[in-house]
């Protein structure tokens, strides 16, 4: 049986407050070696991600900005791909989202509009993105070149701002610590489960697993045959509305090394 697993980063793979993947490396490993799949499937932009595949050496697709597309490195799967895809450096690309631009150019004229005060990853400088998140400064250049969302960081909003942007074909969701604005089609569980059909295509036997930790995950862990969470700074378990996942003992990476054993053993 081919086993997948799908991750969310920030508060599960990746300690939420100082973004460390140290806790994680053995794990990471274990499944490499038994020729297990690990794909990233986060709010983190394709050059976050990039950094952290490149530093835990993860060949693997993974699933960008909540959802919005999908990256496959070039000759992934051995079937061609039956999405329309562009390419771009070594990927193929599936994209489901709409570009930051379409994006920003909404917020921008609601704000106006409705005379609020936020703040948006494209107004501020990459060293007071870093002071916000707690992400060194290359980290924070990284999360501001953004493709296909928009992150809030700071300010008020209102509920006329959520059916302002709802009625251009977007929404606003929470992640472990700041709001993203992305397209209403852009979604975590749409792209994984396009993921899980073209691996289907070549596997005649698949066992999927993910792992969150917070309710901006729930559209991944209801996706895959066995969902888990693991626990929040506070020792609590996220509260899904409509699925049912495994709570794991263990904050973060510690909880997210936990699954891992479980998963393989």
């Amino acid at each position: 049986m081919k086993k997948l697993v799908f991750t969310d980063l920030d508060g599960t793979l990746l300690d939420l407050k100082s973004y460390s993947f140290m806790q994680s490396i053995e794990a990471i490993e274990k499944l490499k070696s038994a020729g297990v799949p690990v794909i990233f499937c986060s709010s983190k932009t394709r050059n976050e991600q990039e950094f952290y595949r490149e530093s835990l050496g993860v060949r693997d697709p993974f699933i960008v900005e909540n959802g919005s597309a999908i990256y496959i490195p070039k000759g992934y799967f051995k079937q061609p791909i039956p999405y329309n895809t562009y390419v771009t450096g070594d990927y193929e690309v599936i994209c489901l989202g709409k570009s930051v631009d379409s994006i920003r150019s909404v917020l921008l004229a609601k704000r106006e509009q409705l005379g609020l005060n936020f703040m948006m990853y494209e107004d501020l400088p990459p060293e007071e993105i870093s002071m916000l998140t707690g992400l060194d400064l290359k980290s924070a250049r990284r999360a501001k070149a953004r493709d296909y969302s928009e992150t809030i960081l700071r300010g008020s909003l209102s509920e006329s701002f959520y059916t302002a942007i709802d009625a251009n074909g977007f929404r606003s969701i929470p992640g472990s610590k700041f709001e993203t604005v992305i397209s209403k089609y852009a979604n975590k569980g749409k792209a994984v489960e396009i993921l899980i059909e073209l691996y289907a295509r070549e596997n005649d036997d698949l066992e999927t697993f993910a792992i969150g930790d917070s309710q901006n995950d729930a559209e991944m862990l209801a996706a895959v045959d066995n969902p888990f969470l693991v626990q929040r700074p506070d020792g609590e378990w996220a509260e899904l509305a409509d699925v049912t996942a495994q709570g794991i003992s263990g904050v973060g990476p510690k909880g997210w090394v936990r699954v891992v054993d479980l998963i393989l053993n």
